[in-house]
């Protein structure tokens, strides 16, 4: 849905008038139609006389698309008036699809200036493939320029409004007094059996299928229970929001942090839905039974998402009355006080490892997989790699991610290595190692294998490493590779959180570990005392040459005229929807 520009009489977007603020404010009547049916170039406010680029442009009628999905998912009908619109999307949400339907009307409509973009990946996380539809196409309203500000990608893609919400006491309630985790009991919750396995979620909140689900969480027992309601049993710490914010390492890390949040007040019972990990892992925790007030980690953190920030706004302001506490990386300190208890926490917490080594051996022997996983893995580890050709082997590991960042130059921590880097580096340390092989996982083992060929290098499956019968059809085809590097001496990782749990798990005596750097190539790492994830300056410069660095000339032009743009789009589609989301949970708390 869009606003029919063809009709307007006033200068503003929309046909709105305008405050003294600037900020426009809808009519009573005008109705709205569906982006769907704009047909013609015309002059917007902010945009009219503005020279549009095309090398740079992807289709209109794909964010029409979209746009027309978020309105459905608002309860946008299609006769809906502006003002209605405004009540439903709120003031923030009402000036940003302005804007957008703004964009989309001047965009340029000959089909001789079509882009075939039906191949560009998303983000990160992203399996799928943009759909292959002919016609209109959305332009940033600026043209891709390389200077030292050239990827700002909000001001490239027309300005959204600021959607942070009203200031909330931060504050959180200070309970009893210092406290040092005991780590040498047995971890609660965790058994010896492997539990029957649930299907894994590959698809996450920066895949473009999932852009309508953003914010979603788990069906608790009890929804009718207000999260203030009173609450007298037992202490819980919950995830509502768990296997929505990232993949399998982003979920190791995740349940890490709740498993020493619950050891810092005193081993609280932990509930999350169903994942993966509890039958790997042998994680006996309840699903949510009912709400309870958000707590979130602190804006001040770092994730490797597209929309951190945005994403802790909407929490908050989704929890409309409610002060919705940010969790700093002290609060697992021991000089600390007790974090509260039966709180809903939603966040990355890919936080700094030295926040985590107190609890070392607790998150150790939590992701120490079951008898039954880890037996049948260990033995085919053994004989194809530990012990080859019955000889002792310095085992090294190399995990490469190739794919998937070639599309997020934009972001902070997507730039994609490659193998040349890794190469270097195994021809310094190769010599220096007793009877070395080489195991290898990626997400593009043909080219790996190639490139390392003179290696000789052994994927999991090569070497057997099977998971059993129960786990078939389950999606845990990733958890070999895992595996197996975790049980590496000498290991050199990507900048994925995939591939640095493993590093956080890996209990060989000696370990050495390595980490492909933007900036430094190869580095040395201690899993216990680093970052999971490095980030960069996101400025255009830096951008630009850490692509030519690390993809070469012909993928830095991809990017340019394909790759940054689409991204650009939809990361303004993730903050609508958020905005959406937001303002409907507020127009409910007020209800």
């Amino acid at each position: 849905m869009a606003v029919d520009m063809t009709t307007s009489t006033t200068t503003t977007p929309m046909g709105s008038s305008t405050c003294a603020d600037g900020t426009a404010q809808p009519p009573v009547t005008k109705k709205m139609r569906r982006a769907g049916g704009f047909g013609a170039t015309c002059e917007v406010s902010g945009l009219g006389s503005a020279k549009l680029p095309t090398a740079s442009s992807v289709k209109a009628s794909e964010l029409a698309s979209l746009l027309d999905l978020l309105y459905a998912k608002a309860g946008v009908h299609e006769d809906a008036t502006e003002t209605e619109v405004a009540a439903l999307l709120g003031a923030d949400g009402y000036n940003l699809v302005t804007r957008l339907s703004g964009a989309l009307a001047v965009a340029p409509q000959s089909p001789s200036e079509s882009l075939d973009v039906s191949d560009v990946g998303l983000s990160s996380d992203d399996d799928g493939c943009v759909p292959s539809t002919q016609g209109d196409r959305f332009v940033p309203c600026s043209s891709v320029r390389v200077d030292d500000d050239a990827i700002s990608i909000e001001r490239d893609l027309c300005a959204v409004p600021d959607m942070a919400p009203e200031p909330v006491d931060l504050t959180l309630p200070v309970v009893d007094a210092p406290v040092v985790p005991d780590v040498s009991r047995p971890v609660p919750g965790v058994s010896n059996a492997a539990a029957e396995p649930v299907a894994y979620k590959a698809d996450t909140e920066i895949a473009l299928s999932r852009i309508f689900e953003l914010g979603k969480v788990a069906k608790v027992a009890h929804p009718e229970i207000s999260p203030m309601a009173p609450y007298d049993g037992p202490g819980v710490v919950t995830m509502t929001g768990f296997g929505e914010l990232g993949r399998f390492g982003n979920q190791v890390l995740q349940y890490a942090f709740l498993r020493c949040y619950a050891a810092k007040h005193g081993n609280l019972e932990i509930q999350v839905p169903s994942w993966v990990g509890a039958s790997l892992f042998g994680l006996n925790n309840p699903e949510v039974k009912r709400p309870f007030p958000a707590v979130v980690e602190s804006r001040d953190t770092k994730a490797n998402s597209t929309f951190t920030s945005d994403f802790i706004d909407y929490i908050k302001a989704s929890n409309a009355g409610m002060d919705v506490p940010e969790l700093s990386e002290c609060i697992l300190d021991a000089d600390q006080p007790r974090p509260a208890a039966n709180v809903d926490v939603w966040g990355w917490f890919q936080w700094h490892t030295r926040a985590y080594a107190p609890y070392k051996t607790l998150i150790q022997n939590t992701f120490t997989p079951v008898p039954a996983v880890a037996e049948p893995l260990r033995a085919a580890f053994d004989k194809s790699l530990r012990c080859r050709g019955g000889v002792k082997r310095t085992v090294v590991g190399l995990h490469l991610r190739l794919g998937d960042y070639k599309t997020i130059a934009a972001s902070s921590f997507g730039y994609c290595a490659p193998t040349s880097w890794y190469l270097e580096w195994l021809a310094k340390v190769w010599p220096t190692l007793e009877n070395p092989v080489l195991c290898v996982a990626s997400d593009d083992l043909e080219a790996v294998l190639r490139d390392f060929a003179e290696y000789n290098p052994i994927t999991s499956e090569a070497a057997g490493l099977e998971l059993p019968e129960s786990f078939r059809g389950k999606g845990a085809g990733f958890f070999p590779d895992w595996y197996m590097l975790t049980q590496c001496d000498v290991l050199a990782i990507s900048n994925s959180t995939f591939s640095f749990t493993a590093c956080m798990a890996n209990t060989r005596p000696g370990a050495r570990f390595y980490r492909a750097h933007y900036a430094h190539r190869m580095e040395e790492i201690a899993p216990w005392n680093a970052d999971p994830i490095v980030h960069r300056d996101v400025s255009a410069l830096s951008t630009l040459q850490v692509l030519y660095n690390t993809q070469g000339a012909a993928a830095l032009a991809r990017n340019v005229l394909y790759e940054l743009p689409y991204y650009g789009v939809r990361s303004v589609l993730m903050k609508g929807v958020l905005g959406v989301r937001a303002a409907r949970a507020k127009a409910v708390a007020a209800v």
